[in-house]
């Protein structure tokens, strides 16, 4: 197995490093993760209250939503939306410059902005609680327990994705203890491959995107929702929220769909008629400097039902 030059300096540092007791009752000052053997861990950040609830589309399947709980849910959702953006795109802008900071071997700096997305996530996760809890008043039993089932799948998904940042913290202490880059000078084009962005299901096989300089690359997200399930049998509901999954796996890596640079999108048994569609889909991705787009018609994108499968590679904005 290959592995890069910053893992071998790592593996070696832990070699000789002196053992570091384990802290006692959890999570440390400032929402730090669980002290390891070999320095302080992840911090425990925020989960789907940086997303935000179930969203309304995904709501009428999954919840078997009748007519008019459609339209109050959707009522709910949207004034939600509305009411907590200031706080998300704030959270976005603090893990953008929390990951930066990551990649610079600063992990003092990256705490700072950790501890920042942590007041705005307990801000949210109480916004969202009492959202969740108005719930009561217009679905059944069997619908929010189908919600809470929901609900704890993502704060599952946010936990393994703390465990998986576990490295990436580690990794950020070690070279800012034995040196990073120098000042001034260009980052080394390490490849690092990213964890699993909250809210997106993880590819079966292989990273969800791989980072090497400031070029970002995203494997193919297919149409479907943080369980692994299709949000639809028709190719625009699929696309649309394949796009959607691209955006959020971008955010997470510190992009938007304006940086991305090229689309390569694959389309189960293609059509000229299909390109309408695709265009209607792709909102925010087409703009006057939009990216080199591929689209090939195949056979299959690897998972039955699923009609396509949307690749990207962006240049990240910091």
């Amino acid at each position: 197995m290959k592995c890069s030059a910053a893992h071998m300096f790592l593996a070696a540092t832990l070699l000789l490093a002196p053992p570091v007791a384990t802290a006692q009752g959890g999570y440390g000052r400032g929402g730090m993760g669980p002290v390891t053997r070999y320095g302080p861990g992840a911090p425990k950040l925020p989960g789907v209250e940086l997303v935000g609830p179930l969203d309304t589309a995904l709501a009428r399947a999954l919840l078997t939503l009748s007519g008019d709980q459609a339209t109050r849910y959707a009522q709910a959702y949207d004034s939600f939306m509305v009411a907590t953006r200031p706080e998300r795109d704030s959270a976005g802008a603090a893990i953008a410059k929390m990951n930066q900071r990551l990649d610079d071997g600063d992990r003092a700096a990256a705490m700072f902005y950790a501890e920042r997305l942590q007041e705005l996530g307990k801000y949210l996760r109480d916004r969202q609680d009492r959202f969740e809890s108005d719930l009561r008043h217009f679905l059944n039993g069997d619908q929010m327990k189908a919600y809470k089932k929901w609900r704890e799948g993502e704060d599952q998904a946010a936990e393994r994705k703390r465990r998986e940042d576990e490295l990436r913290w580690q990794e950020a202490a070690f070279r800012g203890e034995y040196g990073g880059p120098r000042v001034g000078a260009s980052p080394p084009e390490i490849k690092t491959a990213l964890p699993a962005a909250a809210g997106v299901a993880a590819p079966p096989l292989g990273a969800q995107s791989v980072r090497v300089g400031r070029t970002l690359y995203v494997a193919g997200q297919l149409g479907v929702d943080s369980t692994n399930t299709l949000a639809g049998t028709d190719l625009h509901a699929q696309a649309a929220r394949a796009f959607a999954n691209l955006a959020a796996v971008l955010q997470a890596a510190g992009a938007t769909p304006r940086d991305v640079t090229a689309l390569t999108i694959y389309v189960v048994n293609y059509r000229p008629a299909d390109l309408d569609t695709i265009r209607d889909a792709a909102g925010a991705y087409l703009n006057p400097n939009g990216p080199i787009i591929t689209v090939l018609g195949v056979q299959s994108v690897g998972r039955d039902g699923a009609l396509v499968s949307i690749a990207a590679t962006a240049t990240a904005s910091r």
